[in-house]
């Protein structure tokens, strides 16, 4: 099987994402987004069995960027229209998601959401949180643009900040607002890539390696169960 991971931006990868697919047999190729003189693979939703869009620092809600993210909505277009594919969004890329799929996305009322905060497990009968025995996980946050739940997709995890942090589309597709893949190191480094943005928030950052040890171990619990359906 093979994967095919886009980035928006360098170093936000996948994360613990990365040896849970290595786990289950998918071979990884990258895609750089962010680079202007790298264009995506065409007709890429015949070559991948998933497809993952990443976060980045790019809105879906400003209109100027719609020709940037062109390429991008017809890739999540062919993908939901293919038997046998499956997608992962995260952060922007669970945004992309949702506009593909007729939600909105607009700039959050309250401004930035940052740091660690619990979501809430709106559906524990849910196969992606089998093996999950708490109604909370721990989460990252990193975003200001929300989304709204699309038509015909499930609403699976909430906060208290902003509720929408987690829909599926039937088993195709999987959008995370939140971040749970971030590995220690990677959240070193987004506290000093992005601190002026985290700064415009009053998150959570107490105690970061105990909450991530939390998250990565409910993270991947997660990411598993998804490639298993």
């Amino acid at each position: 099987m093979r994967s095919l991971l886009i980035r928006f931006k360098d170093c936000e990868g996948p994360g613990i994402l990365e040896p849970v697919l290595r786990e289950k047999g998918y071979r990884i190729s990258y895609h750089n987004a962010y680079d202007k003189h790298v264009h995506l693979m065409p007709e890429a939703h015949l070559n991948f069995n998933l497809i993952v869009l990443l976060g980045g620092p790019q809105s879906v809600a400003d209109p100027s960027m719609d020709s940037f993210f062109a390429p991008y909505y017809e890739l999540v277009e062919s993908m939901l229209a293919t038997e046998g594919r499956k997608m992962i969004g995260i952060c922007l890329g669970s945004q992309i998601l949702a506009k593909v799929l007729g939600g909105s996305v607009t700039v959050g009322e309250k401004g930035p959401e940052v740091g660690f905060s619990p979501l809430r497990i709106k559906d524990k009968s849910h196969p992606i949180f089998q093996g999950i025995f708490s109604s909370e996980i721990q989460a990252f946050h990193l975003h200001e643009d929300v989304f709204s739940i699309p038509n015909g997709a499930t609403h699976l995890l909430e906060g208290s900040y902003y509720p929408n942090q987690m829909f599926s589309y039937g088993n195709k597709a999987f959008a995370f607002q939140t971040h749970l893949e971030p590995t220690l190191p990677m959240l070193r480094v987004w506290q000093g890539v992005h601190r002026e943005f985290i700064a415009k928030g009053n998150g959570d950052f107490s105690d970061i390696a105990g909450k991530q040890s939390a998250m990565e171990e409910t993270g991947k619990i997660i990411f598993r169960n998804i490639l298993n359906i």
